[in-house]
């Protein structure tokens, strides 16, 4: 049942393929057909000159002679791992902070008035502000510890995203709060907890899955502009932030980094407007709520509440 109401969304159907076609694209030619270089040396990087698209290097050449076509797709899996592990950083703080703040909206409606504020200030200049000063306090540690950089680095993208996304979560928790199955619930006798396990966490969880399928595509674009600013991070972006400069001299050299990093987001949103035609669909399929728990049609007076 569930795979026919998938396969009618063609929007998420070819969002898949996409995203599968690009990572068994990396895959296949990672560890199949990559030719394995070695380290550049200093004397082919300034004796090679990058060389444009053609049958042999299909995407071109970089500075010492690497294989753009080999580079790029090799850093498919970098690009998506760094994503993933930013975007299930703020999902899983924000959903733990935000259900908290659904639940005590009367009490912490207040802070409203501060969170608006991340809504106007861009995350790039935030997290380029953070970034910079982390580097201004100890230059040395920052930029000679890999693992301390790395580590920095993710907690400033994970933050820098909490509080707005923590209060979308928290404006549903609310909402949610408000439905008369909730009010009902509490008539019937329902514990907090049992209400919250058994109705307020299924109602949110499909619009959570709509979020972090959203939150992942601006985790990305943050990704390509921290490193243009000079904040190299893994992957793709590494090569957009490196070779900026190069865009009037070699552009293919950022232009296929650009093009698969286009695809993935374009990807990713196509899932993500398949998701939300699917939410709606099931919308339609329920009238108590639009992410109820339950499966297929439910007539409102035909059930009781079971506790």
């Amino acid at each position: 049942m569930l795979i026919r109401r998938l396969c009618k969304h063609g929007s998420l159907i070819a969002g898949l393929m996409l995203l599968v076609l690009l990572l068994g694209t990396s895959y296949v030619n990672t560890h199949f057909f990559k030719e394995d270089i070695g380290k550049i040396s200093q004397e082919d990087y300034y004796n090679k000159k990058p060389l444009p698209p053609s049958w042999e290097h299909p995407f071109g050449t970089s500075t010492g002679g690497m294989d753009m076509f080999d580079a790029t797709l090799g850093q498919t899996m970098t690009t998506l791992k760094f994503a993933l592990v930013v975007t299930g950083g703020r999902m899983l703080i924000s959903l733990v902070l935000g259900l908290l703040y659904g639940l005590l909206y009367r009490r912490l409606k207040w802070l409203d008035v501060f969170i608006e504020g991340f809504h106007f200030v861009p995350t790039t200049l935030l997290a380029f502000l953070l970034l910079y000063n982390m580097r201004l306090m100890d230059f040395n540690l920052f930029m000679g510890d890999p693992d301390f950089r790395w580590t920095m680095t993710t907690w400033i993208l994970i933050g820098v995203g909490i509080p707005s996304l923590s209060q979308l979560v928290g404006k549903e928790t609310f909402l949610v709060m408000q439905q008369e199955f909730i009010q009902g619930a509490r008539v019937l006798g329902g514990r907090h907890l049992h209400i919250h396990v058994k109705h307020v966490l299924p109602s949110v969880r499909g619009k959570f899955l709509l979020m972090a399928s959203g939150q992942m595509i601006a985790v990305l674009t943050l990704m390509m502009h921290v490193s243009i600013l000079g904040f190299y991070i893994p992957g793709w972006t590494a090569f957009i932030g490196s070779n900026y400069y190069e865009l009037m001299l070699s552009p293919w050299i950022v232009f296929f980094p650009v093009l698969l990093l286009t695809t993935m987001i374009v990807s990713l949103t196509l899932i993500t407007n398949g998701i939300r035609s699917l939410l709606d669909g099931g919308y339609l399929r329920r009238r108590s709520s639009i992410l109820s728990g339950g499966t297929g049609m439910q007539r409102p007076s035909s059930k009781g509440i079971s506790y």
